[in-house]
């Protein structure tokens, strides 16, 4: 009854607005024939029906070589009986127009002018631009410039209708349906007005819909004022009921085609109440009829049905079988799968049992029998098992017991690379001859055993002694105890060059065929490069361990080390904790010394060969008179 009441009071008091609605959407022939001074007429009376409607307008102009200067007057004069009947200001409409060629020209955004007169010079002055007919480029510049907030278009949220007028006359010289889609996606809507030979096709992939509401095509320029009274009924329109009444409405009001009043409608999911007013959702599962076995769940449109655990749901949407996961292939077991309530497991054949993944089956473990015998751990094979020792222990040969192992056993080049700068201070350099000493007491350090040579570096790079220089680990010793302090700068990159350029050159006592090692020390960061020079040593086969203390930097180090960095990066806070870092170093380097077996090797003995003759060479130099040696291989 209320909106009844409103639809009669609206019907006596609103002579100007009852105009037909189809009249509205489609002009009769005799109001198209009028031409210009009628349409101006009409706009004049219908002028307040814009009123307190803004709207963020933007005309888009085709200023091409084939519109004719005259015609590019009409297009004019079309505009501005558009302004006519828009209520342009600041809080009102806002206008903006661009035309376009071969570019985008924006004559004036929608804050330039606040007034329809300042509009409508500045459309009288506008000068043609007779180029080509990028309509793309203008629709694309449209949304991304000509509707953003620093032009004037205002923000979203006061849901402003943003309004393009296209006017072209000819086929676009650019894709344009994409940016069309994009334009409207973005809450522009378009209208598309063609003139003359231009493809219906193209304006239609151009304009919103209804395309009956938005496309336009007229023979001539002389005709498109006739559109005039079209864009007043599609742009302002009669006013709406919904926005001037009180409707109460919980969702949506809704005007009511060909009469002054309004309904109220409910969201999808949701039922008008006996009010008429407000909603509620709609249960389909409580209607009774949903027709599922096991569960009936609601959804906003619909209902689905879903089954307990252990289910599924048959073809029909509605009934539901038992899962049998045995029987659906997929299971993966190696022996037997075996369903259960819910789910299942795999179970394997007898003498064997499942391995970790819970699917493979394998042959029961041995060890644990207990009757393996291994002093330390016991590791299953495949068809058996192995014992074996612990860190710092090797196997006997019963295979089953253990023995500590000497780091004395293998043979080695080994360099020490020691940082001599001063952030390294006389008391911890002390602290690093003790270190070096502590590595070396764990060598077999002599003449055809494991030889060691030391760099010390700050500014400058000095060696210390070369390896081979002594023979004993008695000797080293004594020479890292009379090292002298440098005390200076950092070129950690330059000690790295000298070490892989001359420490392991046979000049400097390297051997041919001998595993060459480095152990670099480092406090802080280098002044130089270190990526350079540790990458040539490692690929040179040198292996590098990096050691860190302090104010060291752990990217320089993992560039220093070789890989893994788990097993040649090590680092301290203070120097305290470098007892640690000793003994973690010694396990580690005699981890990676070759063994006695190996040293008995075809290949070894002749490397022994080769020292010794190698010696008996430097003798001869030094005029020392020797017998020859002959070593027999039994």
């Amino acid at each position: 009854m209320r909106a009844l009441a409103f639809g009669l009071f609206c019907l006596l008091c609103c002579d100007a607005v009852r105009v037909d609605h189809r009249d509205r959407r489609r002009p009769r022939p005799s109001v198209l024939s009028r031409g210009r001074n009628d349409s101006a007429v009409q706009s004049n009376s219908v002028e307040s029906l814009c009123k307190g409607k803004p709207l963020d307008f933007v005309f888009i102009i085709d200023s091409s070589r084939s519109v004719r200067p005259s015609d590019y007057e009409k297009v004019k004069i079309f505009i501005t009986n558009i302004l006519a009947f828009l209520d342009v200001g600041p809080e009102a409409t806002r206008v903006g127009l661009l035309q376009y060629g071969s570019v985008v020209q924006n004559e004036f955004s929608l804050n330039t002018y606040s007034s329809k007169a300042d509009v409508e010079r500045a459309v009288k002055a506008m000068d043609h631009l007779a180029t080509g007919t990028m309509t793309g480029l203008a629709i694309q510049y449209t949304m991304e410039t000509a509707f953003t907030e620093p032009e004037g278009a205002r923000p979203a949220d006061m849901h402003i209708p943003r309004i393009a007028m296209i006017i072209t006359d000819g086929r676009p010289q650019d894709t344009v349906e994409e940016v069309a889609a994009q334009a409207r996606q973005a809450g522009i809507q378009i209208f598309a007005i063609g003139v003359g030979r231009v493809d219906m096709n193209t304006l239609r992939v151009i304009g919103s819909e209804p395309h009956s509401e938005h496309v336009y095509l007229v023979a001539n320029f002389s005709q498109i004022e006739t559109l005039t009274s079209v864009f007043q009924s599609n742009l302002c329109g009669a006013e709406d009921p919904c926005d001037v009444v009180d409707h109460g409405c919980a969702h949506i009001c809704a005007k009511v085609p060909g009469v002054l009043g309004y309904e109220c409608r409910c969201r999808l999911g949701y039922e008008l109440n006996e009010d008429e007013r407000t909603c509620r959702r709609i249960d389909y599962c409580d209607l009774g009829n949903h027709g599922c076995q096991h569960d009936c769940v609601s959804s906003p449109e619909s209902y689905v049905c879903r089954c307990t655990r252990g289910y599924v749901l048959n073809r029909d949407g509605k009934t539901c079988s038992k899962i049998d996961h045995c029987a659906l292939g997929d299971h993966g077991c190696e022996h037997e799968c075996v369903n259960t309530e819910d789910v299942f497991f795999c179970k394997c054949n007898e003498g064997y049992i499942l391995r970790p993944d819970n699917k493979a089956c394998k042959k029961l473990d041995p060890c644990s029998l207990g009757n393996h015998g291994c002093e330390h751990d016991c590791v299953n094979t495949e068809d058996s098992f192995v014992c074996r020792c612990r860190e710092v222990y090797k196997l006997r040969p019963d295979n089953r017991t253990c023995q500590k192992a000497v780091c004395g056993d293998g043979v080695m080049d080994l360099v020490f690379v020691i940082d001599g700068s001063k952030s390294l201070g006389p008391a911890n350099f002390e602290l690093v001859k003790q270190f070096v000493n502590g590595i070396v007491d764990s060598l077999d350090v002599s003449g055809t055993g494991t030889h060691v040579g030391l760099l010390q570096y700050s500014s400058k790079v000095r060696t210390e002694f070369i390896l081979g220089q002594y023979t004993s680990g008695l000797d080293i010793n004594r020479a890292v105890l009379r090292m002298q302090y440098m005390g200076r700068g950092s070129m950690t990159g330059a000690a790295l060059r000298h070490m892989f350029e001359y420490s392991f050159s046979a000049k400097e006592g390297a051997r041919p065929d001998i595993p060459r090692v480095s152990i670099v020390f480092t406090d802080g960061r280098s002044q130089d490069d270190v990526s350079k020079w540790a990458t040539k040593a490692k690929d040179a086969g040198i292996t590098i361990y990096a050691l860190g203390v302090g104010k060291a930097i752990e990217e320089e180090l993992r560039e220093i080390a070789s890989e893994p960095d788990d097993k040649h990066l090590y680092y301290a806070e203070d120097f305290s904790n470098m007892g640690e870092i000793t003994d973690k170093l010694k396990s580690r380097i005699c981890k990676e010394k070759p063994s006695p077996q190996d040293m008995c090797k075809c290949e070894n003995v002749m490397l022994f060969q080769r020292q010794v003759n190698e010696q008996l060479r430097r003798l001869t130099q030094n005029n020392i008179l020797y017998s020859p040696v002959v070593v027999y291989i039994l």
